[in-house]
């Protein structure tokens, strides 16, 4: 090697070539390399199949909504320069430049910059069409697509979506807005018992459902997608504990919802037809009156909605109505019975009512009942107690009544009366044939 040092060849050709790489690294920077060919290199060419194609315009306005991204081109010229060329491409590139343009179609010279100075380029396309718009920031409502609705638990129903936030915005060029259909995120809710909950994405589509390449703001919203047990609305009831103070009655009672949404088992709900409250106390009740009620959730029954019921109840001076000769009705008497009132005599008594004074004007005897049971009742004497039925917050005077009943065998008074039926006809004396 030190021999090498000692000839005087070496040193100028080594010189020669530290020489061209500090000229390469100085002018590296600047947009056009001058790099020369060597003496006695022979050219070549390299092709750039898929070159970049960089476009610049107003993005702060405008949107650029057609352009080509890539270009081919092919590069001439000293072989030294090609190879020095690939070593700088990060500093080269191929553009068009619509900084100063309007919005609208255009047809732009592809530029190039970055390449040594002694290279041929030629570029095709060497002109490329070129669309940028007017930018528009567009709110879009959200639609939720609920996918497989019908594989969801048996018996359960699919409810209102709520989104959060409802609407969503897009920004994009006018003949792209003119595009959009709509906003629709997409839920899955196969085989769900309960809410469907989470973030979803939102995509934009046009008038043929197909998805378009635009990004919404926000990307992805909250979606909640209620799924309700099966459900049945049904009315409430109260019942009553204590007494009013003497002299008073009830006038009205009424609800506030006067039915609750039950949710449970279809098995369940089906059978139930009402739904009770907490009882109302009716000690020391005087005027109008509002009261609040939990709702009884019946056996098997998951939820009730609501859970309370405002109960209203009107309460005003007691007062009396008499039905005269009131009948009492016989039920369940069969054909081998023969019920006879021993005491109401025939079975007609004097019927009182007491309630509000707007009760009793309105009532009418067909919507009240006397009436006992002789249902499995054997033959004789019998004290038996007549059951009241009538409209709601009337009281009957007379509950508790006892009636005492002769029941006798049907079929033997049926064939007694017969035959003295055919005795009084043999009794009967004949005409005289004068």
């Amino acid at each position: 090697m030190d021999k090498l040092f000692e000839k005087k060849w070496f040193i100028k050709v080594g010189s020669v070539a530290i020489a061209i790489l500090l000229f390469l690294m100085v002018n590296s920077d600047g947009t056009t390399t001058t790099t020369g060919g060597l003496p006695g290199i022979t050219d070549g060419s390299r092709v750039i199949e898929e070159a970049q194609l960089n476009v610049y315009y107003d993005d702060e306005n405008y949107v650029l909504t057609e352009a080509p991204e890539t270009v081919q081109a092919t590069l001439r010229g000293p072989q030294n320069v090609l190879t020095f060329s690939q070593v700088t491409q990060g500093q080269q590139e191929f553009f068009v430049d619509l900084t100063d343009k309007e919005p609208g179609v255009h047809y732009e010279r592809v530029q190039h910059r970055g390449f040594p100075a002694d290279l041929s380029i030629s570029i095709v396309p060497m002109t490329v069409r070129v669309v940028i718009q007017e930018q528009q920031t567009v709110s879009f409502p959200v639609e939720v697509d609920i996918e497989n609705e019908g594989m969801i638990a048996e018996g359960y129903q699919v409810g209102e979506p709520v989104v959060d936030p409802s609407t969503v915005d897009v920004r994009a060029g006018i003949g792209i807005v003119e595009q959009i259909a709509g906003a629709r995120a997409s839920v899955n809710v196969e085989g769900a018992d309960n809410d469907v909950s989470g973030s979803f994405p939102v995509v934009f589509v046009d008038g043929n459902g197909t998805e378009l390449e635009l990004t919404a703001n926000p990307a992805a919203v909250d979606i909640t997608v209620p799924i309700t047990a099966p459900n049945k609305t049904v009315p409430v009831r109260i019942g009553r504990e204590g007494e009013l103070d003497e002299g008073l009655a009830i006038d009205d009672i009424s609800f506030d919802p006067s039915e609750v949404t039950i949710y449970g088992p279809v098995d369940v709900i089906n059978d139930i037809s009402f739904i009770d409250l907490d009882p109302l106390d009716l000690s020391g009740l005087d005027g109008s009156v509002v009261t609040e009620k939990d709702v009884i959730v019946p056996q098997g029954v998951e939820s009730v909605d609501p859970e309370t019921v405002d109960v209203s109840v009107d309460v005003v001076e007691e007062s009396e109505r008499v039905f005269q000769d009131y009948e009492i009705i016989v039920e369940n008497e069969s054909d081998e019975q023969n019920v006879t009132f021993v005491e109401p005599d025939g079975g007609m008594f004097d019927l009182t009512v007491s309630g509000s004074d707007e009760l009793l004007q309105r009532l009418e005897r067909s919507d009240i009942q006397a009436s006992i049971d002789v249902e499995d009742l054997e033959a004789g004497e019998h004290e038996v107690t007549v059951t009241f039925d009538g409209p709601q917050h009337l009281r009957f005077v007379d509950e508790g009544l006892t009636v005492v009943i002769e029941i006798g065998n049907g079929d033997i008074t049926a064939s007694n009366s017969e035959t003295n039926d055919e005795e009084e006809e043999d009794e009967t004396p004949e005409s005289d044939s004068s």
